[in-house]
């Protein structure tokens, strides 16, 4: 009904897509998807011959870290990142996320386990990356509407880049790991390299929220060809699902054993955001192509981020994206920033080169 009352050219599924991201649409999607999917699902299955074989990453497992430990790490990652504390906080809630009043009142919130000590650390990547971003937009946009960010796709795509682009890159733990073993002297028994290699280990899972950076995007368009095929009246919500574990079965090779952990895990449907998961699968591509621009135009990010240097990352950023604020519609503002329309080959490349090197395929 929303897409009738909203009008769309080709697709009634379009209008929904373009409520969250401006300019996106199904023929933009579908043909990404045709192109990454079948690489998805040959790297997927070449690493788990690896893991098969017993040549997988070794899986580094430190115990239980306490909470004050924990939250000393994450405010040691965002100062050395560029998170400024004179204008935010870091605190602990029920779920990682920000809370941006405005460029000079950024909260960031993480959530807190004591058996989850390297989840902690993603999040606190992926959330205070975003925190970077509202403290960065021009303050000559303030009270204005156009003092925030063009859509939730564009910020998750920065949070994106900080948590896997920087966050499980080799540079990033080469850079981290000294300050980070003074903290938890229990990492001293393993170098920056077994580290790396740990935080970039590959196993399909039933939960979107738990899944490895490969296997993520798989979770994503699982879930943008069901609603489409809802829109597009060739699915009824009583069968999702069945359609749900034939999918999860074909792409990730494995099978919900309840709704629990197959077509009820996430709150997007039950709430009515419709056409909100392709934002996810809009941010990972598009922060690949901000890293794949950045290694083009200021050098090669790894040795940036080995030799801690964040500000120039930042700069480049704020430069590009932090400041205009919501000034260019996203798809606009990643066209200006990378001198290019959005494409999944940086994605593709930057996956091909990383998982080589990590499972020496």
């Amino acid at each position: 009904r929303f897409a009738e009352y909203w009008g769309y050219k080709d697709n009634p599924y379009d209008a929904l897509l373009e409520y969250y991201v401006e300019g996106l649409t199904v023929e933009t999607i579908d043909g990404m998807v045709s192109e990454i999917k079948p690489v998805l699902i040959e790297l997927l299955g070449r690493i788990e011959e690896k893991n098969k074989a017993g040549k997988a990453p070794k899986r580094i497992d430190i115990g239980l870290v306490s909470c004050e430990k924990q939250q000393a790490v994450w405010k040691m990652i965002l100062k050395k990142i560029g998170f400024d504390f004179d204008s935010g906080r870091v605190d602990i809630g029920s779920h990682p996320t920000i809370l941006a009043n405005s460029p000079d009142d950024v909260r960031v919130v993480n959530n807190f386990s004591e058996s989850d000590f390297w989840g902690g650390i993603f999040n606190i990547l992926h959330c205070g990356g975003r925190g970077i971003y509202q403290q960065s937009i021009s303050k000559e946009l303030l009270r204005t509407l156009l003092a925030e960010v063009p859509s939730f796709a564009v910020e998750e795509a920065v949070g994106r880049f900080y948590e896997n682009i920087i966050g499980r890159s080799r540079g990033f733990w080469e850079y981290i790991y000294q300050p980070l073993a003074e903290l938890i002297p229990e990492l001293k028994a393993y170098t920056p390299q077994e580290i790396f290699e740990s935080v970039n280990y590959v196993h399909p899972s039933l939960i979107r929220l738990e899944a490895d950076e490969l296997t993520y995007l798989l979770h994503i368009i699982i879930r943008y060809e069901l609603e489409k095929e809802i829109i597009g009246g060739t699915l009824k919500v009583c069968d999702l699902p069945e359609a749900w574990k034939r999918k999860y079965e074909e792409s990730l090779g494995v099978s919900p054993q309840n709704d629990e952990e197959g077509v009820l895990q996430d709150i997007h449907w039950a709430a009515g955001y419709v056409g909100y998961f392709p934002s996810y699968f809009f941010a990972n591509i598009t922060a690949a192509q901000l890293g794949a621009t950045m290694n083009e135009q200021i050098g090669d990010l790894n040795e940036r981020m080995a030799n801690g240097r964040f500000e120039e990352i930042n700069r480049w950023l704020t430069k590009n994206i932090y400041r205009h604020g919501s000034l260019y519609s996203s798809c606009e503002l990643i066209e200006k920033a990378c001198g290019r329309p959005l494409s999944c080959r940086d994605y593709i490349d930057y996956l091909r080169n990383k998982f080589s090197e990590v499972y020496k395929l």
